[in-house]
């Protein structure tokens, strides 16, 4: 859920599902929330969320596969602009960057349901799950790989190893998930100026630092 709005009931009963879902996983952990849990959080009952899941895994898979629909329709925008690499890095990144703080919630579920998944024994079908996932945020990282490589052919970044780079990056924009907390009267400009310095950051182990903003 977007940590900066109300839950929205005039959303649809799956799409309010999947939101107080996120923001139960991402205040108690997956292990430690129930669906009764989830079921207070909406102010309705456990029966309305088997009417659309099946079970806790499987409202999991769905969390974690909405936090990606929302990550690749931030970046893709700029992902499919005709802007030069650099710029089109900095657009791509800073709209990752603020996603990750607008939508906390699903974005440490994402995270957390990883860990989880790689670090317990899993059924084949957690196993197919966790596959999909993957496969998913491979083809997201290979957006990023793209312009990455695109700017290393035109010289705009000086990068030796392409894999060392990515993950450096992403690394940083994903950062807030583990040190960035909202405060009272914030605004989506403040946490777009953390986005816009994080980045800078990100063009400067790039190597594109005379590329980037005063």
């Amino acid at each position: 859920m977007n940590l900066h709005q109300s839950l929205k009931t005039d959303k649809a009963p799956p799409d309010q599902i999947l939101d107080a879902a996120a923001a139960c996983f991402m205040e108690k952990g997956y292990s430690g929330t129930s669906l009764d849990d989830v079921a207070r959080h909406m102010g309705a009952t456990k029966g309305r969320i088997y009417h659309y899941f099946g079970s806790k895994s499987e409202l999991m898979h769905a969390v974690r596969k909405r936090a990606m629909d929302i990550n690749f329709a931030a970046i893709r925008p700029a992902y499919e602009s005709g802007l030069p690499p650099v710029e089109k890095f900095r657009a791509m990144a800073e709209a990752h960057a603020l996603n990750m703080m607008e939508e906390q919630a699903f974005q440490k579920a994402l995270f957390d349901s990883l860990h989880l998944h790689i670090t317990r024994g899993n059924t084949s079908i957690q196993d197919a799950l966790l596959e999909e996932f993957i496969t998913d945020r491979r083809k997201f990282e290979n957006m990023f790989r793209d312009i990455l490589l695109a700017g290393q052919a035109s010289g705009d970044f000086d990068i030796k190893t392409l894999s060392y780079a990515l993950h450096t990056v992403l690394t940083t924009l994903n950062s807030t998930l583990y040190w960035y907390s909202p405060r009272q009267g914030e605004t989506t400009d403040t946490r777009r100026n953390i986005s816009v310095e994080l980045v800078e950051m990100a063009l400067r182990a790039l190597g594109a630092c005379e590329n980037s903003k005063d």
